[in-house]
């Protein structure tokens, strides 16, 4: 997937905060159907101001464990390398997840 980076502005975090949103409803046949939305709110502790905060699906969040193992494998590997970069990097992954609706 290709991803412009070009309109969004990287912010710091300091911190991280968690939660999860529960919805309930009854479906005209009387079902009950259930979804849930896991929020990651990113904290700058300095200003003490909310920098972002993301609703994420259970699909996005089922592949996130991963993508974070990955990408700190790959952290300290490159912290490791003593030689200069010819470049800057920048390495964008995905949880190739698409939207249904």
């Amino acid at each position: 997937m290709d991803i412009n980076l070009g309109g969004t502005r990287p912010v710091f975090a300091h911190d991280v905060a968690i939660s999860t949103i529960y919805k309930t409803h009854k479906t005209k046949r009387g079902k009950i159907k259930k979804e849930a939305h896991t929020e990651l709110l990113f904290v700058d502790i300095v200003s003490k101001q909310a920098v972002a905060r993301i609703a994420l699906p259970s699909t996005v969040l089922e592949a996130l464990p991963q993508l974070l193992t990955d990408n700190i494998k790959k952290i300290k590997k490159e912290l490791k390398n003593k030689e200069m970069p010819k470049k800057e990097k920048v390495e964008i992954e995905s949880t190739n997840a698409s939207y249904l609706g």
